[in-house]
């Protein structure tokens, strides 16, 4: 039935002007699933979470999350749910963190800001301290932990994060990326995360999927081999 089938890709195909960059590609998130998605540089992996937040062209068999059908408008996908924290962070360096998490709710037409944002400053501890510092002036660990609350605080029913780990220190990789995901876990929040690093995806993902030539294919998080090789 619509709301249990999560996000369903068919024949995707995705570019910029005359260049194609996925090529029928096949994909499917279930309802909770963190699904990592892994690949060399130029594989597709960011202009897939594109596609499917509507800002790059497209066109697919199938597209669609819980039975309803993607538009090519990035409202419309927040309206219905969906989430994508870009690569780069992109808060806004001039206002606070109360601030760029109050902008992200009223994006996702949040109408009670003061509990919502009590909800993630309970899961998110950390950001309590941070609420009333620009956030151009924290560390770029804390800016991720701003730009992942800012996506939650509308309790999205799907994120996309693209590149989550990328220019963190190793111990802030593995502690913002596993409260991030234990955040989405504790809202039912369904997860595609594109991010170049494979440990930390394989440590803290339902599935993997590899993303080569514009498709994607499933890897064995057991297999070391097929893990060592999706770079080479």
């Amino acid at each position: 039935m619509a709301g249990s089938v999560g996000l369903q890709i068919e024949g995707l195909y995705a570019g910029y002007g005359k260049a194609t960059v996925l090529h029928g590609l096949n994909l499917t998130v279930a309802p909770g699933e963190i699904v990592g998605v892994a690949g060399p540089n130029g594989a597709g992996k960011t202009t897939l979470l594109r596609a499917i937040s509507g800002v790059v062209n497209r066109s697919a068999q199938t597209l669609s999350f819980e039975g309803i059908p993607l538009k090519h408008d990035p409202v419309r996908s927040v309206s219905q749910g969906i989430v994508h924290v870009p690569e780069g962070r992109r808060l806004f360096a001039n206002l606070t963190v109360d601030e760029n998490l109050k902008i992200g709710a009223i994006g996702a037409g949040v109408r009670d800001y003061e509990s919502s944002r009590a909800r993630i400053v309970a899961m998110l501890p950390a950001i309590e301290p941070m609420l009333h510092r620009k956030a151009g002036l924290l560390s770029g660990g804390q800016q991720q932990l701003v730009a992942v609350a800012r996506g939650l605080i509308g309790t999205p029913r799907i994120i996309l994060f693209d590149e989550l780990s990328l220019g963190l220190s190793p111990t802030a990789v593995v502690s913002i990326t596993k409260v991030s995901i234990d955040s989405c876990r504790e809202l039912g929040t369904s997860v595609l995360w594109v991010d170049q690093n494979v440990t930390i995806l394989s440590k803290l993902c339902d599935r993997l999927v590899l993303l080569r030539d514009g498709v994607a294919v499933d890897i064995d998080l057991s297999d070391k081999a097929a893990l060592n090789s999706v770079y080479f």
